[in-house]
């Protein structure tokens, strides 16, 4: 069960082309994590990277006393013959996900993706309600995934149900150990289960890192033992995410910004999104302006 969440995990490999802005914009999550977290011990950040980005990030990123960030390369948790380097960028970052803070022995923790932002005050029991996790869900019926997901785990979709949201989201360790010992089924490695049933699925979305972890945990009927139920969370007074805070265009954002400094954001976090291409410096007057 949850008892408090003061851990979060962020799969991050620096783009090429967008190098220097990827990392501005990890700075700025951290620093939009130091002005936001409300408690007497300090946030732990662990960023995972591949090995060539480690150097770098440990040796750019701001540092914080509020906010405790380790970066540490892929290598520590997946050997180099391991089938995780045989899928691409966005399916290596949902394994992440799930299989870093189980090897780490996380319970509650944070995932989050370098295009979010911090802009409300929380501490380690803001998103925790007896001893469940207060996290984001969506209809299942917006994403296929859904629908693809349940002939992965062998069960029956539910067109009128609701799953856990893409990032950033809350977790709890024992439901992605949960997921990936089913996913494994005996085989000896999940990471080689999935990849084999994306293989299998060139062309499709056949999962992802929430609908394997909820429809799993639906399968063992655990998921409410851990989470708040959807519908409490629509309604609830702490939101861990703001869609109308978030920015997805240029014209969200100019839009946005015309709102007076100190606006309730609606949520703790949001997301400005890399391809607006809106300069740095004017995401972070943005993210920034939102009061505690």
């Amino acid at each position: 069960m949850f008892s408090e969440v003061r851990q979060a995990i962020l799969p991050l490999a620096l783009r090429k082309i967008k190098r220097r802005g990827d990392l501005e914009r990890a700075g700025l999550l951290i620093e939009s994590l130091a002005k936001h977290w409300r408690d007497s011990k300090p946030f732990e950040l662990l960023i995972v990277s591949p090995g060539t980005d480690t150097h770098l990030l440990r040796t750019s990123l701001p540092r914080f006393p509020s906010i405790n960030v380790s970066v540490r390369p892929e290598s520590d948790f997946f050997p180099w013959f391991s089938s995780f380097y045989l899928m691409t960028g966005w399916y290596r970052q949902q394994i992440v996900k799930l299989q870093v803070p189980v090897m780490l022995g996380f319970g509650g923790y944070l995932t989050l993706d370098s295009d979010v932002c911090c802009v409300g005050d929380f501490d380690a029991r803001t998103f925790v309600e007896d001893r469940r996790g207060l996290s984001r869900w969506e209809p299942k019926v917006h994403h296929d995934w859904w629908r693809n997901v349940t002939e992965i785990v062998g069960t029956h979709y539910d067109s009128k149900g609701h799953g856990l949201s893409v990032t950033p989201n809350l977790l709890h360790g024992d439901l992605a150990a949960q997921t990936l010992n089913y996913m494994r089924n005996g085989s000896g490695s999940s990471t080689k289960a999935l990849m084999f049933s994306k293989m299998r699925r060139p062309m499709r979305v056949p999962w992802t890192e929430y609908s394997l972890y909820t429809t799993v945990a639906e399968l063992q009927g655990n998921l409410f033992d851990y989470h708040v139920e959807w519908n409490t969370c629509y309604g609830a007074s702490v939101h861990l995410f703001s869609e109308q805070s978030c920015v997805w265009g240029a014209d969200d954002f100019e839009r946005l910004v015309k709102l007076p400094n100190g606006t309730d954001p609606g949520g703790k976090f949001i997301i400005v999104q890399s391809h607006a291409r809106i300069p740095l410096e004017r995401v972070r007057e943005y993210c920034l302006s939102f009061a505690g």
